[in-house]
């Protein structure tokens, strides 16, 4: 178990930096605090805009080699917590009631034994269907984290591992986070539990970060 603070990926770190300074800030600011492409953090607020979780709070004009252009300074009006927003396109906020959620309520919930089969049994509701091979990772994923322990092995005959909660790791409501890069995020008690190499793509995309600080504690 590698314990430590967990990547951030560029919208995330943005997404901080506006929470922090929500009364007034500038998209130059929060790329610069967030470690994030430019045009990429313009692009991510004006779908925050356009969602209503922020607006613009004024205009100023400044002179760029002797030109008038304008300065747009925003404000977060709507503070949707810790994570950074999932949003479409049209800049609609995507609700996040996920899987993942399900499947840790139905562990600490049940307190039993449970295969893949069972979980995904469990956790599916007539709005969320949990595919049995999700179940199965996501169980992996605890178990190589140290949430779960191995009650019974998998066989031959087609018999699925059971896994069981460990009473002590039953840190609290919000589910551990399997994130893209392998990574298991506790956001209970602000721990990384588990993590391998990480996947560069998001952050050579969209952030600012070298190639040596990226592959530390990277997603």
């Amino acid at each position: 178990m590698n314990a430590g603070q967990p990547y951030q990926s560029p919208r995330q770190r943005v997404w901080v930096a506006i929470r922090k300074h929500r009364n007034e800030f500038t998209i130059q600011q929060v790329a610069e605090l967030g470690q994030m492409k430019y045009e990429s953090a313009r692009e991510f607020i004006c779908s925050l805009t356009k969602a209503g979780v922020t607006e613009i709070l004024r205009e100023d004009k400044v002179y760029d080699h002797a030109k008038s252009i304008k300065k747009r300074y925003y404000r977060l009006i709507q503070d949707l917590g810790y994570t950074v927003p999932t949003l479409t396109k049209d800049g609609t906020v995507v609700s996040k009631v996920t899987g993942n959620k399900a499947m840790w309520n139905a562990l600490r919930i049940t307190k039993r034994a449970l295969n893949a089969n069972e979980l995904a049994q469990l956790a599916s509701n007539d709005e969320l269907t949990i595919k049995v091979e999700t179940a199965k990772e996501y169980l992996r994923a605890l178990q190589r984290a140290g949430y779960l322990v191995v009650t019974q092995q998998a066989n031959n005959a087609g018999g699925r591992a059971k896994y069981q909660l460990l009473p002590n790791m039953n840190t609290g409501p919000n589910p551990p986070q399997i994130q893209r890069a392998k990574q298991v995020f506790d956001p209970n008690t602000n721990t990384l539990m588990y993590t391998e190499r990480p996947e560069l793509e998001e952050e050579l995309k969209h952030g600012t970060l070298s190639l040596n600080q990226e592959e530390i504690n990277d997603e």
